[in-house]
């Protein structure tokens, strides 16, 4: 892969600047963009090298600098680096972070990158393969948002082109009948011309006239009439993949009437609330995804979370103080608001909403239980999930 994008603040730019010298002397190519405003998304087979530090943790653009990480993150493609000891991000703060706070140690220090980027280069060839070695396969897997697109892009409008085809049958008789009758013509009215001149004349005047005629007798033809040949003998359609079919599946899922999966976010320390919550949920015959045994590192966590919450079309979360400290619940609310899934946000204690969570709940509504009684909490739950 090879290609690295320096996520850092402007007030980092001489440490940014002596890592990017580093790495493109080993052979990387590396992107930075001096956005004032945002961050550009994160690109397809590119590595995301995050270098956090307390100018970013005390600036304006510290939720947009998690989120832009955080996205790098769900695709696997995330190096996050710690440029001094300022407190780690809600969100990131349980990653495996690169020590760079000693500035005379980071040409060694650099290797550790290098070596994560070479890690992460074999976990995308390794998918690669995978990909390559299912039904359907044999091609690099494009990103979800790219599949969203292409599903979505509208269909290009027919437009037709004026033009009129030849008729060739209809030339030859037009021809035929015209230079006969030229020749039958000049016969009566001119019986001592030379017959070779009649005869080219003929020709002539039979040629004009089917040419005349073979243009007039053919049809229109339009460039809609193409899709309609290729309609009328449809091509078999290669054989799909089932991880693609499910993934198809799944985005599809908002499109059907009937219920579609729940994702629920919540912190572990609530289980005793949330459990019997969702087990009402579950009775009244909606398909809830929830984790209730906690994924280790090797069971490919982040990829199970991110398709949960893509296949789902209602992020349910659950609202605590422990929720709002947990990293989990941040990047798990990221990832709903990135692919655009309905965020239902249930309270149920009066903590305060920290900014990082507000800046994605702000316009959301709220289903307030802290007031409520617990056996009433289910209903009210399953009334606000049913709209």
């Amino acid at each position: 892969m090879r290609l690295i994008y320096l996520l850092a603040s402007d007030a980092d730019a001489a440490a940014a600047a002596e890592i990017e010298a580093l790495l493109k002397q080993r052979g990387y190519q590396v992107r930075r963009a001096d956005e004032k405003y945002a961050y550009p998304p994160a690109r397809y087979q590119e590595i995301t090298l995050a270098l956090w530090s307390k100018a970013v943790q005390f600036s304006s653009k510290q939720i947009l600098f998690t989120n832009r990480a955080i996205d790098a993150w769900t695709e696997g493609r995330l190096i996050f680096a710690r440029l001094d000891h300022s407190l780690l991000p809600r969100g990131l703060g349980d990653i495996e972070t690169i020590d760079l706070t000693f500035a005379p140690a980071r040409v060694a220090a650099v290797w550790k990158i290098v070596e994560a980027a070479q890690e992460i280069d074999r976990a995308m060839e390794a998918r690669r393969r995978e990909a390559a070695a299912s039904p359907g396969g044999g091609e690099d897997p494009a990103p979800p948002q790219a599949k969203a697109e292409t599903r979505s892009s509208p269909p290009k409008s027919k437009r037709r082109s004026g033009k009129t085809e030849f008729s060739s049958g209809a030339g030859l008789v037009v021809g035929l009948v015209a230079a006969a009758a030229f020749v039958s013509l000049g016969f009566l009215t001119m019986p001592a011309a030379p017959v070779l001149l009649l005869g080219g004349a003929a020709i002539a005047w039979g040629g004009v006239a089917g040419a005349l005629g073979g243009f007039l007798g053919g049809r229109k033809s339009t460039q809609a009439d193409e899709p309609e040949m290729a309609a009328a003998a449809p091509a078999p359609a290669p054989p799909v993949s089932e991880a693609a079919a499910s993934e198809v599946a799944g985005e599809d899922d908002l499109f059907n009437e009937t219920p579609a999966q729940v994702f629920v976010s919540y912190s572990r320390s609530n289980g005793e609330v949330v459990y019997p919550l969702v087990a009402e949920v579950e009775a009244a015959g909606r398909d809830v995804w929830i984790d209730r045994e906690e994924l280790q590192a090797g069971t490919n966590w982040a990829g199970m979370i991110v398709r949960a919450i893509r296949d789902s079309d209602t992020f349910c979360l659950m609202c605590t103080a422990e929720a709002f400290q947990s990293d989990n619940v941040r990047r798990e609310i990221y990832i709903a608001d990135k692919y655009k899934r309905k965020l239902l946000p249930v309270r149920l204690d009066f903590a305060q909403m920290p900014e990082d969570f507000e800046y994605f709940l702000i316009d959301r509504q709220w289903l307030d239980l802290t007031a409520t009684n617990p056996e009433e909490r289910a209903l009210r739950l399953k009334a606000a999930l049913g709209r």
